[in-house]
C-alpha cells in the first residue's frame, strides 16, 4: 500500500505523510505544501507546492486568504466533508524565527476561522518536520 493510499486518521498518520513528502532532502527556499484530504480521510492525489518567491511579499495574509478561499470552494464542491492540511517549509535551522512565528500564527488563525475542516499546521526545515508548537500559534503581544 502506498503512503498516499493510507487513511489520515491521526496526527501520527499525517506526520508520516509529511515526512514522506519531505524525503530528507531539505529545502532550497521558503515554501508551503498543501494536501486535500477527502471525507474518507484519503489524500487527494495532488500535492500542492507554493514557493514564497512566486508572490511579491511572500505568502502574506492576502495570498493566504485567496488560497484558502479557493481550496475551501474545492472542498465544498468536489470533496464535501474533506479537509485541508498545510505544511510550511524552509531551509536552515529548525528554530522558529520571528518571521516563521508570524506566518504560523497568521495562518493558524485563518485555518481556525475557515468554514471547512483543517488539520494541524506543520513546519519543516532541513532537519525537522513536526506540528507547529502551540506557543508559536499565539498572536504576538506587546
Amino acid at each position: 500500500m502506498r503512503i498516499q493510499d493510507r487513511p489520515i486518521r491521526s496526527l501520527r498518520d499525517l506526520t508520516r505523510v509529511w515526512r514522506f513528502i519531505d524525503g530528507d532532502f531539505g529545502y532550497d527556499a521558503p515554501q508551503m505544501f498543501a494536501l486535500l484530504i477527502d471525507r474518507h480521510d484519503t489524500i487527494v492525489p495532488t500535492v500542492i507546492q507554493v514557493y514564497d518567491a512566486e508572490w511579491d511579499g511572500g505568502l502574506d495574509a492576502e495570498v493566504m486568504a485567496t488560497f484558502l478561499e479557493a481550496h475551501g470552494e474545492l472542498l465544498r464542491t468536489e470533496y464535501p466533508g474533506g479537509s485541508l492540511a498545510l505544511m510550511r517549509a524552509r531551509p536552515g535551522s529548525p528554530t522558529l524565527t520571528n518571521e516563521d512565528r508570524t506566518w504560523c500564527s497568521m495562518t493558524h488563525e485563518m485555518l481556525v476561522a475557515a468554514p471547512f475542516r483543517t488539520r494541524p499546521l506543520f513546519f519543516a526545515t532541513d532537519r525537522s518536520v513536526g506540528v507547529v508548537p502551540p506557543a508559536a500559534l499565539a498572536a504576538p503581544t506587546g
